[in-house]
């Protein structure tokens, strides 16, 4: 299992028993310790104060290749300012999505495309519609809310119509996107069970438009 994440945002609801900020860092802390206890799903993402921005971007690339290259299930956290001021191509949380809808083989082995979960984190006052929206029915994404890679992975079952609200934003149902998407409270409530979503999609892959490179024009 591999988290994506933007580690240093703290406009995410904050943990009352934690005597520091609380940043997306401590949502990874407890699915890391969750999963490991509950179904033995391993850990492979940067260890909780490990720094890796020192480094230089091919060495950076490199380590998270080879954390990524033997997990099959990649989660990816959606916080309010997981988006930085450049390209999409520029940012880790698109690279990081793009390797993992990779088919990769090195001389060891090889890796088949992961399993993508989505998991929209609450705002500092509890709340996630800056992400998503309920009818009380209907979950709708605010397309603003997710990079492109994430996008053009969703709503993309083959010979599949997407209904959208009046404001252009589509409705999401499971099984109708490759990325599986869910909120903290509701995938807290049942991890495996999206968990177990996402990796039927990747069994149906090929159901799915699947795009896995980004594109140099998608700007966040």
């Amino acid at each position: 299992m591999f988290v994506s994440y933007k580690y240093a945002d703290s406009d995410v609801r904050q943990f009352i028993n934690l005597r520091h900020k609380t940043t997306v860092r401590d949502y990874v802390n407890k699915i890391s310790n969750t999963l490991d206890r509950s179904n033995g799903y391993n850990y492979r993402g940067e260890n909780d104060r490990e720094d890796l921005s020192d480094l230089d971007y091919r060495t950076i690339e490199r380590k998270l290749a080879d954390r990524m290259f033997y997990t099959s299930v990649t989660i990816v956290l959606i916080s309010p300012k997981m988006f930085e001021n450049v390209q999409e191509i520029e940012q880790w949380i698109p690279w990081e999505i793009s390797y993992s809808l990779k088919n990769k083989t090195r001389a060891d082995g090889s890796s088949n495309m992961n399993a993508i979960l989505a998991v929209v984190l609450p705002d500092r006052n509890g709340s996630y519609n800056y992400a998503v929206k309920t009818d009380g029915r209907h979950i709708f994404v605010r397309k603003k809310a997710f990079f492109e890679i994430m996008l053009v992975n969703m709503f993309n079952r083959k010979g599949i119509s997407h209904f959208v609200d009046g404001y252009g934003n589509p409705m999401y149902v499971h099984g109708n996107s490759y990325i599986v998407l869910t909120r903290w409270c509701e995938f807290c409530s049942n991890p495996n069970r999206y968990i177990n979503l996402a990796l039927r999609n990747r069994g149906e892959w090929n159901q799915f438009d699947i795009v896995k490179k980004i594109d140099e024009r998608w700007v966040s």
